[in-house]
């Protein structure tokens, strides 16, 4: 009797080592499939050809832990400012940010930011690398005097989270955001209701940062996008409503906002930066898109 009641409990240890271990996997699991998913796609390959003509000079970064990651910079006329741009997920600096190369074309500098694990660069992709990275990025644009006349700040999708870390932190002259999220935990709900805030370790907290931003804000969002909707964008704008302006492109998803309406938006943007009076800056158009009007907030 006594050595049947010795083996249930082996057994019931057993069972509840088993238990945790499974219980352990999961959670472990279920922490990690969202930064997986966020980066899985990324671009790995250096496969930059741009039908530009920009004269894009490679511009190498050494990070604090041994990496050299490589971006493109442009550099701008006299008296014009330089756009830093941070991609999406898939690290895309070639085709997506066409418009981007069209208004450097104009005069503007253009710096499009390489990752880390992306497009040929070295190292891991995570939140507090992408980070330090961009912050490193920064200190290499005022040493080297690479925008004497400021930068701006522009960010795409998963970009958003980075550029409103470094807007908060620099001093910027204005900064744009493009399909952002909130958070990237709200951007995981919006796909998969059920995944609670705690198991995504990636926060990219932009709703966080945006009151700390200082200069003019420009954020367009799609109507009909399902991937970062735009009552996102209408959070965001909230937090920093004197110095936001916020555009909904109607017919906008997360993929054709500057085609349909969002090029324009940013052109007007950009020409209130410089001055422009208000009427002139809001007849800009871009590639014969609609005229998409921002909202009476100020720039």
């Amino acid at each position: 009797m006594i050595l049947r009641s010795g083996k249930r409990k082996r057994q019931a240890s057993v069972f509840a080592t088993l238990l945790m271990l499974l219980v352990a996997a999961w959670a472990t699991a279920a922490h990690t499939v969202p930064e997986y998913v966020l980066f899985r796609d990324r671009l790995r390959l250096d496969i930059l050809e741009f039908d530009s003509k920009l004269d894009l000079k490679p511009i190498d970064l050494a990070t604090s832990d041994g990496l050299r990651l490589r971006s493109y910079y442009f550099a701008p006329e006299e008296g014009k400012p330089v756009i830093v741009y941070f991609p999406d997920r898939l690290g895309d600096i070639i085709h997506k940010p066409r418009h981007l190369t069209a208004i450097a074309e104009q005069g503007y500098g253009l710096l499009l930011t390489g990752y880390r694990g992306y497009g040929g660069n070295p190292g891991l992709p995570s939140e507090a690398a992408l980070y330090a990275d961009a912050a490193a990025l920064m200190q290499r644009i005022e040493i080297d005097h690479l925008a004497p006349d400021g930068i701006i700040i522009y960010g795409y999708s998963m970009g958003t989270g980075v550029a409103s870390y470094v807007a908060a932190l620099a001093k910027p002259l204005g900064l744009v955001l493009e399909a952002p999220f909130t958070t990237f935990g709200d951007a995981v709900r919006q796909q998969f209701a059920q995944v609670p805030d705690w198991l995504v370790k990636t926060k990219f907290d932009t709703r966080s940062r945006l009151s700390k931003v200082t200069a003019p804000i420009l954020i367009v969002a799609g109507a009909k996008d399902q991937i970062t909707p735009a009552r996102f964008a209408q959070r965001l704008a909230d937090m920093n409503e004197d110095r936001t302006s916020l555009v909904v492109v109607p017919d906008g998803n997360h993929l054709n906002l500057i085609r349909k309406g969002g090029g324009a938006a940013v052109q007007g943007f950009l020409a209130r930066l410089k001055g422009v009076p208000a009427g002139e800056a809001e007849n800009v158009a871009f590639e014969g898109g609609p005229l998409v009007k921002p909202s009476m907030r100020a720039y």
